[in-house]
């Protein structure tokens, strides 16, 4: 790969004595929110939104301090019809003036253009309208007309972006040339990434963002300067991640919506921005008020959201014509319907275009099965390739127990095994290992608790027989619960692997059972939770105890769903470096809706075993869906459509039976009351009895009850990020 792809990997700061640099305390008061809900959500609903939810929405955008509003598209009539899409397609200046008055307040009102669609005549001077700023969407073969379109607009006076779409479907030189045109002939103000089919990881962000700066930047040289910006979409549910590393790579503008709303799988979640950014003008529960008000229900009528099918087509960069199309159809529950039809045969077909209308879920949709898809050189070789060293772990039964005591009917748990070993899984963590002392001591009794939470050996063998697969069976012990003397004896077990699990100040006791079970037999792992809210000085020495053990695997777990990339990057080279001739292993939780994109960085920086759970069943927001690795990892011997079957039959029930089984919000994106904990790396404790008692989507609520908890034990602010570098400790307060 070029240059570009080596300068955008991140060398992890050794150096830096904490886990969050302070970068991550601090804020660049430069940075704009754009909401573009109504803008892209109507892509959802032919932009039928009633007044009230649009005013509402309005005055949600000026108390959270969000500083422009897209509230449609700028369209000329004579290519729609009233009839057929709500106003928010036209974006008519008496319509505009019937939600917002004058817009006597400090948020700006945004609109969008698209190519082909807007005659000249139609845009007024910018005295004569309430819009400020026009965005331009364009694919790169489009690049001349919408610089075109953009000049017009400065000259009527507005503030002008050009987003270049499905950036990941063009060649580097490709958007070099759009970028140097941009640069001599476009005098828009702002330049923005679009990644429309949500197939970029972040990495390539990086890549992107260095390079748009580099060649658009202010300090680029070029004719027409611009403010860069970046614009996700989450059908990989990458969208929040991938924004995070724009902006920490100097992207200046981040797009988001409410719950995501947007095409397809959706945008980043607005709310999660304003829960990321540290500016003291963005408080996110105006945006959760509306949320509670209005897109629950919505939600109920209008489709949209995490889904298989968008996850098949984001992994492959595809156009989501045709998951648009199954779930207009109804089928969006039917994810192994759609990978039967459109990828399970492997007769070839043509591979779509990247451009088309991106209001038509029906024409152009592709009929039968797929080619493979072969990315742009804006993806490594590392992408396309794997390493046979890496494996993964399933822990849907012993993360998801959380839920209901470890209560799974053995028809749930052979359908998870079955699924394990069509798969290509290495590993089945069927439970926890618990004393009887222990489970005495905390009341952990049968009579409250399902087998799994003791995997005792007739319970294993009344399952999985004598299990004569090449999958492993394996097993979770904390640290405190079970005496080394209590463990088995491999040659009288059905487990292969028994993981220990403590946090760093507990390393002499993870040690000692560790050794206990290496000499009984077992492969032996570590799981060191919590490890967000330690001190590098605890994880350094905790690392040092763990090399000197016979653990054979040692995992990061992100237990509060608090971890970042970057956090990632540097544990996962600080693990692989202190634990010589150890396999490193990641575990994430979805509280932030990180855990794919931090399974993919620790891949990267070198984790050679994975946790995953189908559909992320686990606790609370569950963890990294098992789906969304198989979509990723390259090695043949894992397969998808086994994971479908064991979502569909036998998990997804659950949700349906039961939606607080899940931490999950409607739209697939983390539920308020685990979002707020994630980003305030708290423990969960509080979310979980929150959403247990039923109100999970209430989030203005518990962010009142949290803020309440927090005048009691306050933290400092964030101040800015000042030319002196000046600090503040490392405690997010939303």
């Amino acid at each position: 790969m070029a240059a570009d792809a080596q300068a955008s990997k991140r060398t992890g700061n050794m150096s830096c004595r904490e886990l969050y640099r302070e970068e991550f305390n601090t804020f660049r008061p430069t940075i704009k929110v754009i909401d573009c809900t109504i803008r892209d959500g109507g892509l959802m609903n032919k932009w039928q939104f009633s007044d009230e939810l649009v005013r509402d929405l309005y005055k949600a955008n000026i108390a959270a301090g969000v500083d422009y509003m897209e509230i449609g598209y700028f369209t000329s009539e004579s290519y729609f019809k009233r009839g057929d899409v709500g106003s928010w397609r036209f974006c008519a200046d008496e319509d505009l003036r019937r939600i917002m008055g004058k817009n006597e307040s400090n948020l700006k009102i945004s609109a969008m253009c698209d190519i082909g669609r807007i005659d000249d005549h139609d845009i007024p001077q910018k005295s004569d309208s309430l819009i400020d700023l026009i965005r331009v969407a364009c694919y790169d073969y489009q690049i001349d007309e919408a610089i075109r379109l953009a000049n017009l607009c400065v000259d009527r006076g507005y503030e002008v972006s050009v987003n270049l779409m499905a950036v990941a479907k063009s060649s580097l030189e490709t958007i070099d040339a759009c970028l140097d045109k941009i640069g001599e002939t476009c005098r828009c103000h702002y330049f923005y990434i679009a990644d429309s089919f949500g197939s970029v990881y972040g990495e390539q962000v990086r890549l992107l963002a260095k390079r748009y700066i580099r060649k658009l930047g202010p300090k680029s040289g070029v004719k027409y300067p611009k403010i860069i910006g970046y614009h996700g979409h989450n059908n990989q549910q990458l969208g929040f991640a991938n924004s995070v590393e724009g902006i920490i790579e100097g992207l200046e503008f981040v797009d988001g919506s409410v719950l995501g709303m947007g095409r397809g799988s959706g945008n980043t979640c607005l709310e999660q921005i304003l829960c990321f950014l540290h500016n003291p003008k963005y408080d996110p529960r105006p945006i959760f008020e509306v949320i509670e008000k209005h897109f629950i229900a919505l939600r109920k009528t209008t489709e949209w959201g995490v889904s298989i099918p968008y996850l098949i087509q984001g992994a492959r960069n595809e156009h989501p014509k045709d998951a648009m199309a199954w779930e207009a159809e109804g089928k969006s529950l039917d994810c192994l319907g759609f990978y039967d039809k459109f990828m399970a045969s492997s007769e070839p077909e043509k591979e779509v275009e990247a451009g088309g209308d991106p209001d038509d879920v029906g024409a152009g949709a592709a009929r039968g099965p797929r080619v493979p898809n072969h990315c742009c050189e804006l993806y490594r070789k590392e992408f396309f390739t794997y390493r046979p060293e890496i494996r993964v772990i399933d822990t849907t039964v012993r993360y998801g127990g959380f839920r209901e005591n470890w209560k799974f009917s053995d028809d749930f748990i052979k359908g998870i095994y079955k699924y394990c070993i069509d798969a290509g899984i290495d590993y089945m963590e069927v439970g926890y290992l618990t004393g009887a002392a222990a489970a005495r001591d905390a009341c952990i009794t049968p009579e409250f608790f399902g087998p799994w939470r003791f995997c005792k050996d007739a319970d294993l063998r009344r399952v999985f027989g004598e299990n004569k697969t090449a999958l492993k069976l394996a097993a979770m012990c904390d640290v405190g619960f079970l005496a080394p003397e209590e463990l088995p004896e491999k040659a009288s077990s059905l487990l292969h692997l028994i993981r220990v699990a403590g946090c760093c100040h507990q390393a002499e006791a993870i040690a000692q059972l560790v050794d206990a079970a290496s000499a009984k037999g077992f492969e032996v792992g570590v799981v060191i939770h919590d490890i967000s809210i330690e001190r590098m000085e605890s994880i350094e020495s905790c690392l040092a105890r763990l090399a000197a053990s016979k653990a054979n695997i040692v995992t990061i777990d992100d237990t509060r769903g608090a971890l970042y990339n970057e956090q990632v990057e540097l544990l996962t080279k600080l693990f692989v470096e202190r634990l010589p001739g150890k396999t490193v292993g990641f575990s994430g939780a979805n509280n932030l809706q990180m855990s794919f994109a931090n399974s993919v960085v620790a891949v990267v920086e070198g984790a050679n075993l994975l946790d995953g759970s189908v559909m992320g069943l686990g606790r609370g927001c569950g963890g990294c869906p098992m789906e969304n690795l198989m979509c990723f990892l390259k090695n043949p011997k894992f397969k998808l459509r086994p994971v479908l079957v064991a979502l569909q039959e036998h998990v997804q029930p659950l949700h349906i039976a039961d939606p607080t089984y899940f931490g999950l919000g409607p739209t697939g994106c983390p539920s308020l009351p685990f979002l707020v904990a994630g980003t305030r790396n708290d423990d969960t404790a509080d979310s979980v009895a929150w959403c247990n008692a039923g109100m999970k989507n209430e989030g203005a609520k518990f962010l009142d009850f949290v803020r309440s908890k927090s005048r009691q034990f306050p933290t400092p602010k964030a101040r800015l990020f000042d030319e002196e570098n000046k600090r503040v400790a490392n405690k997010h307060v939303v």
